[in-house]
């Protein structure tokens, strides 16, 4: 009885003593499988990450060079992108209303034609010449709102100039330079002098190439650096032949293809070329894009292809049959 009160009452060292200890867990797994988790993981990451870097790429748009292709075609990421280009209706033979209200000139044809051999998809956008490119009378012109704040890819028929070069980007032209002159009142009756214009009140079109600065160039006329209170600008050819021909300015200043392109009416009002004047164009007419916008290489590709076909020449020499009511397009020698 003893003894079996003696190995009830065992210690708890005796019953260790006789059962075989339990085998203690592992906190954690060993080192292989250890090394291989951790490899599964890494490589998961990268897969992770590589997609989100190849679904990026899928957005981003390629600003290098286009990928012509035979035929006229695109292929390049070009294709893929509709083209905003601004248009205006106060260009003469070039950019007006027809007598449907519809918007029609050369430069529709011109864009229709370019952008099918570019294989572009083109779209025209109205908007006022001044979100081009705009000035104020006495400053520096500066970039338009438009095409600044990316409302389009590029405006139509803007030539370059020292001013605009530093702003924009400019394709080959499409039109020929002009020289600037000066327009008055029929007869002259003012006795308006080209080579001084001291104390003269002078009207210009705002935004366009021959401004008040391309007068202040103008070497051989005395007076040409006008004062604030001399300048006036207008953003219309009615407004600007309407100040001349009410006298309320002694002259206007602007391209010397006014009256032959139709911008006003001959009967009206008429030109006076300077002695030596100085055309303030580095190129002709051409379309103007942001610096960042790759549209240019596209357009120049198009533009290639219309002339190597003769398609540029013989479109011109249809403007005056299409567009002829208007005005004229003088036609660039390429």
């Amino acid at each position: 009885m003893r003894k079996l009160d003696e190995e009830a009452t065992a210690s708890t060292a005796d019953i260790r003593a006789v059962i075989p200890p339990q085998k203690t867990q592992d906190s954690g797994l060993n080192l292989p499988t250890m090394l291989l988790g951790a490899l599964c993981v890494l490589l998961a990451i990268i897969a992770i990450v590589l997609a989100a870097v190849s679904m990026n790429r899928q957005n981003v748009y390629n600003i290098g060079a286009a990928q012509g292709t035979s035929g006229g075609g695109n292929d390049g990421p070009a294709a893929g992108k509709t083209w905003l280009i601004m248009i205006g209706h106060d260009y003469g033979a070039h950019e007006y209303i027809d007598v449907e209200g519809n918007l029609a000139g050369y430069h529709h044809d011109l864009i229709r034609e370019v952008c099918a051999a570019a294989g572009l998809n083109c779209r025209t956008v109205w908007d006022s010449y001044p979100n081009c490119w705009d000035s104020q009378a006495g400053q520096h012109g500066k970039g338009g709102q438009g095409l600044m704040n990316g409302w389009y890819d590029a405006c139509t028929g803007w030539s370059r100039t020292r001013l605009r070069d530093g702003t924009f980007s400019f394709s080959k032209a499409f039109l020929p330079t002009h020289p600037p002159a000066f327009y008055v009142r029929r007869g002259n009756p003012g006795n308006f002098n080209v080579n001084d214009v001291s104390g003269k009140k002078i009207v210009f079109m705002d935004g366009w190439v021959d401004d008040e600065k391309c007068l202040a160039r103008q070497s051989s006329i005395t007076g040409s650096v006008l004062p604030a209170d001399k300048i006036l600008h207008v953003t219309e050819t009615d407004a600007f032949q309407e100040k001349i021909s009410t006298g309320e300015v002694d002259a206007g200043w602007a391209a010397g293809t006014f009256i032959s392109q139709g911008y006003v009416d001959e009967s009206v009002i008429q030109i006076l070329s300077p002695t030596s004047p100085q055309t303030c164009m580095l190129d002709g007419s051409a379309m103007m894009t942001r610096k960042d916008n790759n549209f240019t290489v596209y357009w120049n590709q198009g533009f290639d292809k219309l002339v190597e076909s003769g398609r540029f020449t013989r479109l011109c020499s249809e403007a005056s049959q299409r567009h002829g009511r208007v005005g004229t397009v003088s036609c660039l020698n390429v």
